[in-house]
């Protein structure tokens, strides 16, 4: 089978799973209206655990889940001290004031022990479970990219130790996973390259843990965040590295990025991400054990510098500059921040993965449930609808 072939019949089935679980999550929210109970107070609601919290997404979720007043959200974190770690707790301050209790944060949650995460997820009804290929010292991050030996220890290490904990509490009825858009083409499409091996890693645990005895929920979003544009809003004035590379801004006749132009890419915004982790949890009994695609936008590299035009208020032209391939492979072999985004432009495009979801169209199911971050609105809060011609 060709490669477009196998990648159009998963798209094709992602879809129409997606809409399977959402027409379920609608027939059960209009009987909930038609019979609605009362509010409970903070002190009974379901706690979840949300692990790796001063991070871009995992930050987002404790905020997304907190906003809902349905939870209590026990925030975990490694690493004291760090502008990400002042950022969460500057969020407790503003919970803490208007509903006390919320919000608790857990700072010393090695991923990587078990005693810790076993006394973190203690009491727990679910848990947000983040395991990554990279390890983190003091908030810095140390990228396994060109490592797949000792990724993969990390990776595991990481998984024994939430096994057991989860095995320790058998309180968690539910996790949520994070994965990257599934794999559509190995051992399916002809002569494919091989997967990296932190994605096929991570594609994995999932059904690991499910092997385990544990009930996971799966979301695959997008491996391309709109932080990649721009720094997050989640990131306040930190930076995703120290490269220039890092710190790259849209700007008049620049919006740049790693893949072709014309290849489909789908992106997403964390906020995105933490609204669909609250539904999972607010409705196990469709998303138990399932596996679910969720996405902002897609959009190609023109599209993208369309958009901008069209929102911008001056008439400001913008023109989508990809950054060199043969560069990215060149800086690979001297900083490892590069290497993630090298690898995604290697695997999603044309000769492999693809995403998943064709176009915009394919995600109107999910604005049944969540009105989507889209780029336009991205771009708005951003400030470049304001951006003149000339403007240093």
């Amino acid at each position: 089978m060709d490669r477009n072939t196998a990648v159009k019949m998963a798209q094709q089935a992602i879809k129409a799973k997606n809409k399977r679980l959402i027409d379920a999550v609608l027939k059960i929210k209009a009987e909930r209206e038609r019979n609605p109970q009362p509010s409970k107070p903070i002190n009974e609601l379901p706690l979840i655990a949300v692990t790796c919290s001063t991070g871009w997404e995992c930050y987002a979720i404790v905020e997304e889940l907190t906003k809902t007043l349905q939870y209590r959200v026990r925030a975990l974190y490694r690493t004291p001290g760090t502008q990400a770690a002042e950022r969460l707790e500057t969020l407790l301050a503003k919970t803490e004031a208007k509903h006390p209790g919320l919000l608790t944060v857990h700072p010393g949650a090695d991923m990587t022990s078990e005693q810790k995460l076993t006394e973190a997820f203690r009491d727990c009804d679910g848990v947000v479970l983040y395991c990554t290929a990279n390890e983190a010292k003091a908030g810095k991050i140390t990228n396994h990219g060109n490592d797949p030996v000792g990724g993969r220890i990390a990776f595991m290490k990481q998984v024994a130790a939430s096994l057991a904990a989860l095995k320790a509490n058998p309180s968690v009825r539910q996790v949520i996973t994070l994965v990257f858009p599934t794999d559509k083409v190995t051992g399916i499409a002809d002569d494919t390259p091989e997967i990296p091996w932190w994605m096929h890693q991570r594609l994995l645990f999932s059904d690991f843990l499910r092997d385990q005895g544990i009930n996971v929920t799966c979301i695959h979003r997008p491996a391309y965040y709109y932080a990649m544009h721009r720094v997050d809003y989640t990131n306040t004035t930190q930076q995703r590295g120290d490269t220039s590379l890092s710190k790259t801004m849209i700007k008049e006749d620049n919006l740049s990025g790693i893949n072709d132009p014309d290849v489909m890419i789908n992106w997403v915004d964390v906020r995105d991400v933490g609204k669909w982790v609250g539904t999972c949890f607010e409705y196990p009994e469709v998303f138990l054990n399932q596996t679910f695609s969720m996405a902002s936008c897609a959009m190609t590299g023109h599209e993208a510098v369309a958009i901008a035009e069209r929102t911008n208020k001056h008439g400001t032209t913008f023109k989508y500059k990809q950054f060199p391939l043969l560069l990215m492979k060149i800086l690979s072999k001297i900083t490892a921040e590069v290497v993630y985004p090298l690898r995604y432009s290697q695997w999603y495009g044309n000769d492999a993965n693809a995403y998943d979801f064709a176009g915009n169209e394919d995600l109107a199911d999910l604005e049944k449930i969540h009105p989507r971050w889209t780029f336009e609105k991205k771009l708005e809060s951003w400030g470049i609808p304001d951006i003149k011609p000339g403007q240093k």
